[in-house]
């Protein structure tokens, strides 16, 4: 099997700067997006007009430290030296950027790099960028809207390809909030985290094999583009590559029945649920890399592809799970209460909603109260009996759990398909 530009760009990162292996490997299928991704879509049940296999990517780490900005310049070196007309400006207010992508017509592609995106997404938490991150998700897709936007119109057109790449320095949760992943926006960046770095290069470190590996990803990307060019090119997969993906989208699926069991309000969720379709894309962009497109017209992603892209995106996922739980665990994120006044809050909602009592996921979405600490509320109250919980079957998909004050224990005790979940029950399913 040809090698992989993927794999070549991550060694040409390790030969130039000791970044984390992370970011080469994040910016490795970023410039295979930008460059050649743009040429292909592939047919799914979810997106039948064809998946577009652009990515949006955000370096993440402390400043100073992980060569975030240097890492990113080497990956918008190779684009400029392949095709500059891609790239947007660099520096712009957001209004500036709205009026930039109201100026694409339908099919347009563009690269949009920004360091420092921490202050972009800052701004998206003001009163008066309301829609903003849906306008973005829209941009993302593909799918055209027009919107108002205090004092400027903003018309996107059809089938923009647009890739992403910016820097963020940590903590987090100074720059991002749960808004932007409750709202679907930050779930389909992959978050490239890491907080140091993997290896150290002396200062004044120069390597010829890094030039030389620059030289050869520029050539060969535009010797893939030629081919491209030449299309169109149909994006199709074997059977055993369909397999590994059905396969990872039942893992995922099995994974959140679990975290709705026992975390339900975890964001992390809601990223978790969009990898499938990164899976699909980080698959078409590892099969571009290999070249070799033939004259069929036809290029098939294989079982190898998704193999490579999975272990890559797992990666992702777990740096993802870190940046995720800063967000959600920030004192930003929710007020602090003390643990009196958070069992009253609790009891309070459970109160209110009567015989029809609380499900566990509304208990963390009103009260606001961390998952880990609801646990122990919750625990707390059946144990002093102000609270009953009952475990609900009803014959399909796993039982769900609900609270219920116990001044209607009597009359809850008697629906069907219900069993007296007790405190050490309690604690157990919860865990």
């Amino acid at each position: 099997m040809p090698s992989s530009l993927i794999d070549t760009y991550v060694e040409y990162g390790r030969e130039s700067t000791d970044a984390p292996i992370i970011y080469h490997t994040a910016l490795g299928y970023f410039v295979v997006s930008s460059i050649l991704g743009y040429h292909v879509r592939l047919v799914t049940s979810y997106m039948p007009s064809g998946l577009a296999p652009n990515l949006w990517v955000l370096l993440i780490g402390p400043s100073r430290i992980t060569r975030k900005t240097t890492a990113m310049r080497l990956a918008t070196n190779v684009i400029k030296a392949v095709n500059p007309s891609l790239l947007m400006p660099a520096s712009f207010t957001p209004e500036a950027l709205y009026e930039m992508f109201n100026e694409l017509n339908e099919g347009d592609a563009v690269v949009w790099v920004k360091d420092e995106m921490g202050g972009f997404f800052k701004t998206l938490q003001k009163k008066y960028m309301y829609g903003v991150r849906e306008i973005l998700s829209s941009i993302y897709t593909g799918y055209g809207e027009t919107r108002k936007l205090r004092n400027l119109t903003l018309r996107i057109p059809d089938n923009l390809y647009v890739c992403a790449v910016g820097t963020m320095p940590t903590p987090p949760h100074e720059y991002l909030s749960e808004e932007d992943f409750q709202s679907g926006f930050m779930n389909r960046w992959i978050l490239a985290y890491a907080d140091r770095r993997d290896t150290r290069l002396p200062l004044l470190h120069q390597s010829a094999r890094a030039e030389a590996l620059f030289r050869e990803i520029v050539e060969t990307l535009k010797s893939y583009e030629k081919q491209l060019l030449s299309g169109p090119y149909i994006v199709s997969t074997t059977a055993g590559a369909i397999e590994k993906l059905e396969e990872y989208d039942r893992e995922v699926e099995r994974q959140l029945e679990q975290i709705e069991q026992t975390s339900p309000g975890n964001l992390f969720k809601l990223y978790y649920a969009e990898t499938p379709t990164t899976l699909v894309k980080m698959s078409i962009l590892r099969r571009l890399s290999r070249g070799d497109y033939g004259g069929s017209g036809i290029i098939t992603i294989d079982e190898t592809d998704v193999v490579e892209a999975k272990r890559d995106l797992q990666k992702f996922v777990e740096a993802s799970r870190v940046v995720i739980d800063d967000v959600q665990s920030s004192p930003r994120a929710r007020p602090v209460v003390t643990e009196e006044r958070a069992i009253e809050r609790i009891f309070s909602y459970i109160s209110g909603k009567g015989e029809e009592g609380a499900t566990y996921s509304e208990l963390l979405l009103k009260t606001r109260i961390l998952s880990k600490d609801l646990r122990e509320y919750l625990i707390t109250l059946v144990e002093q009996d102000r609270v009953v919980c009952l475990r609900h079957s009803s014959g399909r998909g796993r039982p769900s759990l609900r609270f219920y004050d116990a001044r209607f224990r009597n009359t809850v005790l008697a629906y069907p398909n219900t069993e007296v979940v007790t405190a050490d029950m309690l604690r157990a399913l919860l865990k």
